[in-house]
């Protein structure tokens, strides 16, 4: 099936998720190519905020971007609300220097969470005869995507080496859309890439077309590191990748998601708990989530932290003795909470016809009592507050498979669940393809009828109706924009 096809194809479903509703408007995350790593992190925050779509009325969406500076871009346009930008971009967006030096210092930009750690790449082809950082000299190099934050940061690299863009031989790519296929048919001698570890792309390269790593060390990468806090230094772990049996230095910055001072607060609050609440599930969703925290989550960054992301609800004040009568100073006796399953629910029924749900009123405990030992007109009348709690999804129902999924075409509209998978194993066979979804005409009952298999067995696990994972490819909500 051919791109335009499919582009056809697609674009009603992507009309349609540009309709739905996260609150009161839709949530879209810009992400980055769908054989990076940005790409199914997005996938995954999505999955674990449409898990909660019951609790919340929530629903999420990603879109695949040339990257960290097109999403900057999106971000400013309004056709995104949150973002992946890696730290060393957003430093200079904030400062209005390097490529925003135009644009001026952009006073907007909140930050919400600190992902993961990410680095620039060095990959080198078979036959290049490079094997140091300074070997590339004078070789046919690709600095990186323009679209993303990678040209900015090997463009910092060369700068610290003392090189210029002249010392570098001229290159003709062969393919605009996959430059870095320069590697395997012969048109390039090395290229940068900005990815967490493991990435498809570059397991890919290493498995198919026998691209080695190159290590970025020695004395100028040091005195960059200490020059720029933005940069830290990173390792990719032995044999993470086929043939790759040492571990290899870097130069290192975060991934972070972002977004606009105007984001109304609730929704960042709504995004803040849900993963607060399921990192551990959130982190097995990809390779590269697998050590995120919350105290990674949450830890400092150089943007000035969205407001939603510290402000609390306002908590009932305590009740002093005095508005307290007889019978509520009485203790009462104990008795077991009820279990998960047994809990009242929070919404009611779906509506069909739009996929909305409706709060069920839960009948108020707010009573006045009155007593002999307190007089009638000091009567008081309590009210309590009741809170629901996320409830933490089953492990099994967010199990992935270890090995890597195949990259799919750019352009191509793929459900949170198959963009949150992990990357494939790099010497499995690389094929383009359509994740098989539910039929969007299922309705909501049949879905919940369905049982989910794990990835990892294909075993159909029991069923709890408050912790199954509902799969975001049942419903159309989920379809991603492309």
């Amino acid at each position: 099936m051919s791109l335009r096809i499919l582009h056809h194809l697609l674009l009603p479903l992507c009309a349609l998720s540009a309709l739905l509703p996260f609150g009161s408007q839709a949530l879209t995350i810009g992400t980055g190519p769908l054989n990076g790593v940005y790409y199914p992190t997005g996938g995954a925050i999505c999955r674990v905020l449409n898990a909660g779509h019951a609790l919340h009325g929530d629903s999420c969406t990603v879109q695949s971007t040339r990257g960290s500076m097109a999403n900057l871009k999106a971000l400013d346009k309004g056709d995104v609300q949150l973002a992946l930008v890696q730290s060393d971009v957003l430093h200079h967006a904030l400062h209005g220097t390097g490529p925003f030096s135009g644009q001026g210092a952009n006073n907007e930009l909140r930050s919400l969470f600190r992902l993961y750690q990410e680095s620039l790449t060095l990959l080198a082809a078979p036959n290049s005869g490079i094997t140091t950082l300074a070997d590339i000299e004078g070789k046919r190099v690709y600095p990186g995507n323009n679209g993303a934050g990678e040209q900015i940061t090997s463009q910092a690299l060369m700068a610290a080496m003392g090189w210029q863009p002249g010392q570098f031989a001229a290159y003709q790519l062969k393919s605009d859309s996959e430059p870095l296929e320069g590697l395997c048919d012969g048109s390039l001698d090395a290229a940068f890439v900005v990815a967490g570890h493991p990435s498809l792309a570059v397991g890919d390269l290493i498995s198919r077309c026998k691209v080695r790593l190159i290590p970025i060390e020695g004395e100028q990468i040091d005195r960059l590191l200490k020059q720029h806090p933005y940069y830290q230094r990173s390792r990719i772990t032995a044999n993470l990748y086929p043939g790759q049996t040492t571990a290899i230095n870097n130069i290192g910055m975060s991934a972070e998601l972002v977004a606009l001072a105007s984001l109304p607060d609730p929704i960042v609050r709504t995004v803040r708990d849900t993963l607060l609440a399921r990192v551990k599930q959130f982190s097995r969703l990809h390779p590269a989530l697998s050590k995120v925290t919350p105290e990674q989550l949450q830890a400092q960054t150089e943007l000035p932290l969205h407001a939603g992301m510290s402000d609390q609800p306002p908590a009932p004040l305590p009740l002093t003795p005095g508005q307290l009568t007889a019978e509520q100073l009485t203790p009462e006796p104990l008795t077991p909470a009820p279990s998960a399953s047994e809990a009242v629910p929070t919404t009611g029924p779906v509506n069909a016809a739009n996929g909305t749900t409706a709060p069920i009123e839960a009948p108020s405990d707010a009573t006045a009592t009155s007593s002999a030992a307190v007089a009638t007109e000091a009567t008081e009348t309590t009210e309590t507050t009741e809170t629901t709690e996320v409830n933490p999804l089953p492990e099994e129902a967010l199990e992935v498979a270890p090995e890597l999924t195949a990259p799919t075409t750019e352009g191509e509209s793929v459900a949170p669940s198959a963009a949150a998978s992990t990357a494939p194993s790099p010497s499995a066979a690389v094929s383009t393809q359509l994740p098989q979804s539910v039929s969007a005409a299922t309705t909501p009952q049949e879905q919940a009828a369905e049982p989910a298999s794990s990835a990892v067995t294909g075993e159909t696990p029991p069923q709890d109706k408050t912790d199954t994972l509902p799969s975001p490819a049942t419903s159309a909500a989920t379809q991603l924009q492309p």
